[in-house]
């Protein structure tokens, strides 16, 4: 069964112009498709600075931010609507095959009884990857009794991944700042380290996220875009549990 990558970009990436202009540029000089991949995001930097512009300094929990008014909850899905707007530009630009697609589309995303995400009515999206178009999919959900909210892109890669699992062989991937593919030490790059270590590790961000996943049973790669992108197959650092 074909691998999926489903990429985790965190907030300190999607506040980086330089590197999504060369996660673009390095979707449009591999092979089409290949890997078959799947960006999700929440808010990023856009959404904070729009939140402060209008005197509001929200906290952060489980990487969404705490608002508390209609108005905040419309100016962070605005934000998100944009992000995932300008990421489909960035790779379009580069001639990507490419299609934004907002948590709320089609019921892609939604919420169980619970309060848990959850993805349904997945076919399409499946077809899209099918078809070598990369999805680019925003962390929005429709409330009932709140409307559209943001929710932790986190629980979105592991909704999706499990939701694709008849179709694909599912991977989380997140994106580390260091210039080399994975997680180094001094005899190079290490195969697999525990999701203990993360907190250590500056060249992760946003470890609790990449914990998350982990534990939730699906399969993580820590890399960087030319270990993702670059190479005859993806390379980098597995996550696993903690001994």
């Amino acid at each position: 069964m074909q691998t999926l990558y489903i990429v985790y970009l965190d907030r300190h990436h999607l506040g980086d112009e330089l590197f999504l202009k060369s996660l673009a540029q390095h979707f449009a000089e591999g092979a089409s498709g290949e890997p078959a991949c799947l960006l999700v995001h929440g808010s990023g930097e856009k959404v904070e600075r729009t939140l402060e512009a209008k005197g509001f300094f929200p906290e952060r929990s489980d990487g969404v931010l705490d608002v508390e008014t209609d108005e905040q909850r419309r100016l962070v899905e605005r934000a998100v609507r944009e992000t995932n707007q300008e990421l489909v530009a960035a790779l379009t630009d580069e001639v990507v095959s490419t299609v934004g697609i907002q948590g709320v589309d089609r019921n892609l995303l939604g919420l169980d009884e619970e309060g848990h995400v959850e993805a349904s009515n997945v076919g399409w999206l499946a077809a899209l990857l099918k078809q070598r178009v990369v999805p680019v999919v925003s962390a929005l959900v429709e409330q009932e009794q709140e409307g559209t909210q943001e929710v932790w892109a986190a629980d979105v890669v592991i909704a999706l991944a499990k939701a694709l699992t008849s179709s694909f062989d599912p991977v989380a991937c997140g994106f580390t700042t260091a210039d080399q593919p994975g997680l180094h030490d001094a005899t190079g790059m290490k195969e697999t380290v525990g999701v203990d270590v993360l907190d250590d590790l500056d060249e992760v961000p946003e470890p609790d996220a990449f914990r998350h996943i982990q534990q939730a049973g699906i399969p993580v790669l820590l890399t960087n875009v030319q270990g993702l992108l670059a190479g005859d197959e993806p390379r980098g650092t597995r996550l696993q549990a903690s001994e």
